[in-house]
Protein backbone atom coordinates (compact mmCIF):
# COMPACT_ATOMS: atom_id res chain seq x y z
CA UNK A 1 0.00 0.00 0.00
CA UNK A 2 1.50 3.62 -0.95
CA UNK A 3 -0.05 6.32 1.95
CA UNK A 4 0.17 9.83 1.81
CA UNK A 5 0.20 12.28 4.71
CA UNK A 6 -0.11 15.40 3.68
CA UNK A 7 0.10 19.50 5.31
CA UNK A 8 -2.04 22.60 4.17
CA UNK A 9 -1.48 25.64 4.81
CA UNK A 10 -3.10 29.48 3.72
CA UNK A 11 -0.78 32.01 3.43
CA UNK A 12 -0.50 35.37 1.86
CA UNK A 13 -3.47 34.28 -0.93
CA UNK A 14 -1.80 30.95 -1.83
CA UNK A 15 -2.33 27.47 -0.55
CA UNK A 16 0.55 25.53 0.41
CA UNK A 17 0.81 21.60 0.11
CA UNK A 18 3.42 19.40 1.50
CA UNK A 19 2.97 15.77 1.44
CA UNK A 20 5.38 12.65 1.80
CA UNK A 21 3.98 9.24 0.26
CA UNK A 22 5.38 6.27 1.87
CA UNK A 23 5.44 2.78 -0.17
CA UNK A 24 4.77 0.04 2.60
CA UNK A 25 5.24 -2.41 -1.21
CA UNK A 26 7.89 -5.07 -1.35
CA UNK A 27 8.55 -3.95 -4.66
CA UNK A 28 9.11 -0.17 -5.87
CA UNK A 29 5.68 1.64 -7.27
CA UNK A 30 5.13 4.24 -10.10
CA UNK A 31 2.26 6.09 -8.11
CA UNK A 32 0.78 9.32 -9.85
CA UNK A 33 -0.85 11.90 -7.80
CA UNK A 34 -3.16 15.16 -8.25
CA UNK A 35 -4.20 18.23 -6.07
CA UNK A 36 -7.66 18.03 -5.67
CA UNK A 37 -8.05 21.94 -4.70
CA UNK A 38 -9.66 22.82 -7.65
CA UNK A 39 -6.99 25.46 -9.10
CA UNK A 40 -4.34 25.79 -11.19
CA UNK A 41 -0.92 24.14 -9.56
CA UNK A 42 2.66 25.87 -9.57
CA UNK A 43 4.42 23.30 -9.23
CA UNK A 44 8.30 23.61 -7.75
CA UNK A 45 11.32 24.88 -9.80
CA UNK A 46 14.82 24.44 -10.18
CA UNK A 47 16.86 27.18 -11.39
CA UNK A 48 13.42 27.88 -13.34
CA UNK A 49 12.87 24.67 -14.81
CA UNK A 50 9.33 22.79 -13.73
CA UNK A 51 10.22 19.50 -11.76
CA UNK A 52 9.76 16.97 -14.73
CA UNK A 53 7.92 15.23 -12.59
CA UNK A 54 4.93 17.37 -13.10
CA UNK A 55 3.34 17.03 -16.15
CA UNK A 56 -0.41 18.74 -17.08
CA UNK A 57 -1.02 18.77 -13.17
CA UNK A 58 -0.09 15.29 -12.35
CA UNK A 59 2.74 14.38 -10.41
CA UNK A 60 4.55 11.01 -11.36
CA UNK A 61 7.60 9.31 -9.51
CA UNK A 62 8.87 6.20 -8.48
CA UNK A 63 8.91 4.91 -4.84
CA UNK A 64 10.84 1.82 -3.84
CA UNK A 65 10.10 -0.43 -1.30
CA UNK A 66 9.75 0.53 2.17
CA UNK A 67 11.05 4.40 0.95
CA UNK A 68 9.62 7.72 1.60
CA UNK A 69 9.21 11.04 -1.31
CA UNK A 70 7.82 14.13 -0.77
CA UNK A 71 6.16 16.67 -3.05
CA UNK A 72 5.01 20.05 -2.41
CA UNK A 73 3.26 22.32 -4.46
CA UNK A 74 1.26 25.72 -4.41
CA UNK A 75 -2.28 27.23 -5.80
CA UNK A 76 -4.20 30.17 -5.04
CA UNK A 77 -7.26 27.83 -4.97
CA UNK A 78 -8.78 27.85 -1.55
CA UNK A 79 -7.42 24.47 0.69
CA UNK A 80 -9.54 21.29 0.99
CA UNK A 81 -8.98 17.83 2.74
CA UNK A 82 -7.78 16.06 1.48
CA UNK A 83 -5.73 17.94 -0.75
CA UNK A 84 -4.55 15.74 -2.95
CA UNK A 85 -5.35 12.30 -4.14
CA UNK A 86 -3.85 9.29 -5.60
CA UNK A 87 -4.74 8.74 -9.42
CA UNK A 88 -2.92 5.50 -9.51
CA UNK A 89 -0.22 2.73 -7.86
CA UNK A 90 1.38 0.53 -10.27
CA UNK A 91 4.30 -1.98 -10.27
CA UNK A 92 6.89 0.07 -11.37
CA UNK A 93 8.69 -0.73 -14.84
CA UNK A 94 10.93 1.86 -15.48
CA UNK A 95 10.92 1.68 -19.42
CA UNK A 96 9.74 4.17 -21.48
CA UNK A 97 10.97 7.64 -19.39
CA UNK A 98 12.86 10.34 -20.33
CA UNK A 99 16.10 10.83 -18.89
CA UNK A 100 14.90 14.12 -17.30
CA UNK A 101 12.24 12.32 -15.49
CA UNK A 102 14.86 9.31 -14.35
CA UNK A 103 17.44 11.98 -12.78
CA UNK A 104 14.53 13.76 -10.63
CA UNK A 105 14.31 10.23 -8.82
CA UNK A 106 17.63 10.44 -7.77
CA UNK A 107 18.68 11.69 -4.92
CA UNK A 108 21.32 14.89 -4.81
CA UNK A 109 22.67 13.42 -8.68
CA UNK A 110 25.58 16.05 -9.75
CA UNK A 111 27.54 15.64 -12.83
CA UNK A 112 31.12 13.78 -12.21
CA UNK A 113 34.51 16.02 -11.61
CA UNK A 114 36.35 15.90 -14.65
CA UNK A 115 38.71 17.98 -12.79
CA UNK A 116 39.00 15.25 -9.82
CA UNK A 117 41.98 13.19 -11.93
CA UNK A 118 39.93 9.28 -11.53
CA UNK A 119 41.09 6.20 -12.11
Amino acid sequence: MVTVEADVRRRGGLTLVRAVLTNDHATARTVRLRSRLGGPVRPPRRNGVVDPRWNDGVWEVTIGPGRCRGVGFVSPAPPTEPPIEVVSTDRSHDRGRSPEAVLATLDGWRPTDATAGGP
